[in-house]
């Protein structure tokens, strides 16, 4: 049942994500609401694993976009196999881990489609791709990260209720 209210999730905000978030720009940068949407639900979720939402994510992205479906599943899995391994050994703060996450995550998706666009020849002047993509977008997906764990929590306390000893 998770899995299934997992994928339900992601489709609604790949769906928002096509629609509604790309009209939000700040410069040439747009908000990543899958990607925050996936590290919400990997932060709260009470699964062991969770490689298969990054995979998931990545087709759902892939699909939608213009860049090569292979790109979005190695990033988006790759991010979900960093803020699991970070999440289990090195860090128990939630919020501080969602705020890196979410930093890392943004410069590991928009990297690879930079080096991605670099490696088949397009002209890039990379200060101009980070001054005017990249900042921007990193500022959008820190606005937006709080309230979507806000929301992605309280799904996720629905879907794995406390256990509540009397």
């Amino acid at each position: 049942m998770a899995n299934l209210i997992a994928l339900l999730l992601l489709s609604v905000a790949m769906i928002f994500q096509n629609t509604i978030v790309t009209q939000v720009h700040l410069l040439y940068g747009a908000a990543d609401l899958m990607m925050l949407v996936l590290i919400s639900w990997v932060l709260q979720s009470n699964q062991e694993t969770n490689l298969w939402l990054g995979v998931v994510t990545g087709l759902l992205v892939g699909i939608s976009s213009a860049v090569p479906i292979w790109l979005p599943v190695i990033g988006y899995t790759f991010l979900v196999w960093i803020v699991t391994v970070a999440q289990r050994q090195i860090w128990q703060v939630p919020i501080w881990l969602l705020l890196i996450s979410t930093f890392l995550g943004s410069l590991l998706i928009y990297g690879i489609e930079v080096v991605y666009l670099l490696v088949v020849g397009v002209p890039l002047n990379l200060l101009e791709v980070l001054n005017i993509v990249l900042l921007p977008s990193f500022v959008l997906n820190m606005i937006f990260v709080l309230p979507i764990y806000a929301v992605v929590g309280e799904i996720v306390k629905a879907v794995y209720p406390q256990k509540v000893e009397v």
